[in-house]
């Protein structure tokens, strides 16, 4: 179905301001209330517009993790001293800025927005300063708690099985994807380990002459992947260098408005940039319960939707940021949207989340400001943001624009192909497994000192069904399985004393 709408009510970005901040004096700490305030403050003068933010009527807050507030959005709020008629704020989840650009372009449209304002930030650097002054621990997650009233999806990502086999943070998880692709693809270990430093190495240039990234000197492919004092083993295949670095302070914020509202307000028409596609998909909800581990289909379905509501092609998009929290997940949604390796475009505009930093649930805003920078450059430009929840569970994309590029008219149906995703059957998991089985994946947990100390393997036995299991413990088995491809061994699965163990 098509809604036709005033060319007046085109939605675009006014507005767009970062910070970072990198002292490590405990004197100069700032809470991520005070971070997201000075990029609001940034974004405000960016727009050329006094006091832009007083006359907000739409507030969306991302998550933050840094630190927990009762009531953040009354906080907020109080603090800039604004008093938006909507107001938002999302539990967590990544894919919050761009799914909040999505929502609210389509509420501009419509009317039921006029000004908007989207934030977010983090201050996990100065809550570890801090700690280390204090010589209290540093604890760097801090999930707040669901409520009704918090907007996005809300569903539990992990089952009480994945818990039971200690599967809790997305570095746990994230080594399922990086190992099954690596075995799809048909790499060995060490092959792998290159290619994963030579992508890496690629956004760390990128990240180097990024002014708001948290490093700003470039790592070199054969450091990135090699263990060493200051990059330990976290999880196997990574290292620290290839994980999203969330010890930052970092803040972005926009301003949406329509074109007849930039107009009266004065936004000169270089600072213009529109979002003229979006679309959001996701699928089987939890990892275990997946198709396979190297592949996304919901990434795809929500690149489609932007790109068809864009009216362009995903060859007529010059600038990309693919979200990248771990090397996988960029490289697995480059799959999904059928761009070859070999492509010259670059797959970063702010230069990755392991070296331009990972600030929680906000690091697209931080890709949306960058790329409406290079959008203003040239206003020829199109870029596409995307953006994930969890564990590469669900999907948001956008695609920007210097110029409207499409009819005054918008499908309203998204060209929803949710309902297809929604088709496509979890595998079922068994608790008490028993039989022949084969592995289909597997993620190492490591301590500080890059010993491998467990594991978790994900295989299926001989009708289909899927286990989780932990290895059969022997002195030399985790070293070998960091050394030589596991994944299609065949062996048995019993389940003992509480749990299910792999014997080759």
């Amino acid at each position: 179905m098509m809604i036709s709408y005033s060319h007046n009510k085109r939605p675009v970005i006014i507005g767009i301001g970062q910070c970072v901040h990198r002292s490590l004096d405990p004197a100069e700490i700032k809470t991520p209330m005070e971070l997201i305030e000075m990029a609001v403050h940034a974004a405000e003068a960016d727009s050329h517009v006094k006091t832009l933010a007083q006359k907000v009527d739409t507030l969306c807050l991302v998550n933050i993790l840094t630190q927990q507030y009762n009531d953040p959005l009354s906080e907020f709020t109080a603090r800039i001293n604004i008093k938006p008629k909507h107001q938002s704020y999302t539990w967590v989840g990544a894919c919050a800025p761009q799914w909040f650009v999505n929502q609210t372009a389509e509420k501009i449209i419509s009317g039921k927005a006029r000004i908007a304002l989207i934030c977010g930030g983090e201050a996990f650097h100065s809550r570890k300063i801090d700690a280390r002054a204090k010589g209290t621990i540093f604890q760097q997650w801090d999930f707040s708690r669901k409520k009704a009233w918090m907007v996005g999806d809300l569903r539990d990502p992990i089952t009480e099985l994945e818990m039971k086999y200690g599967l809790t943070l997305p570095i746990n998880f994230y080594p399922f994807f990086e190992n099954a692709l690596r075995h799809h693809e048909g790499l060995t270990v060490e092959e792998h380990k290159k290619e994963l430093g030579e992508f890496c190495a690629g956004m760390s240039k990128i990240a180097a002459g990024n002014p708001y990234s948290w490093f700003q000197t470039p790592k070199t492919a054969d450091e990135i992947p090699v263990i060493s004092e200051s990059n330990p083993m976290v999880s196997f295949p990574y290292t620290k260098f290839l994980c999203s670095m969330m010890q930052v302070d970092q803040a972005a914020a926009i301003f949406l408005t329509d074109e007849q509202t930039a107009s009266e307000l004065g936004v000169p028409k270089e600072k213009w940039v529109y979002p003229v596609g979006g679309g959001d998909a996701s699928d089987v909800w939890h990892v275990s319960e997946r198709v396979n581990f190297y592949s996304s289909p919901s990434a795809g379905v929500a690149a489609d939707t932007a790109l068809a509501q864009a009216g362009v092609s995903l060859d007529q998009v010059d600038c990309l940021d693919l979200y990248s929290c771990f090397p996988c997940a960029t490289r697995i949604v480059r799959n999904m949207l059928g761009i070859d390796k070999n492509d010259p475009r670059d797959l970063t505009v702010t230069g990755g989340m392991s070296c331009f930093g990972g600030p929680g649930n906000n690091y697209s805003m931080h890709a949306i400001c960058k790329m409406v920078e290079l959008i203003r450059q040239d206003k020829d430009r199109i870029g596409l943001v995307h953006s994930l929840s969890w564990f590469i569970s669900k999907h948001s994309v956008g695609v920007y624009s210097g110029y409207w590029r499409q009819a005054d008219n918008r499908n309203a149906d998204g060209m929803d192909l949710q309902g297809g995703l929604d088709k496509i059957k979890e595998r079922k998991v068994v608790e008490k497994a028993d039989g022949n089985g084969e592995i289909e994946t597997y993620t190492i947990f490591h301590d500080r000192n890059s010993r491998p100390i467990d594991a978790v393997i994900i295989g299926k036995l001989a009708d289909g069904s899927r286990f989780l299991a932990k290895p059969e413990p022997n002195s030399g088995i985790l070293a070998d399985m960091m050394k030589n491809e596991f994944i299609g061994r065949k062996g048995r699965v019993d389940f003992k004393d509480g749990f299910n163990v792999f014997c080759l």
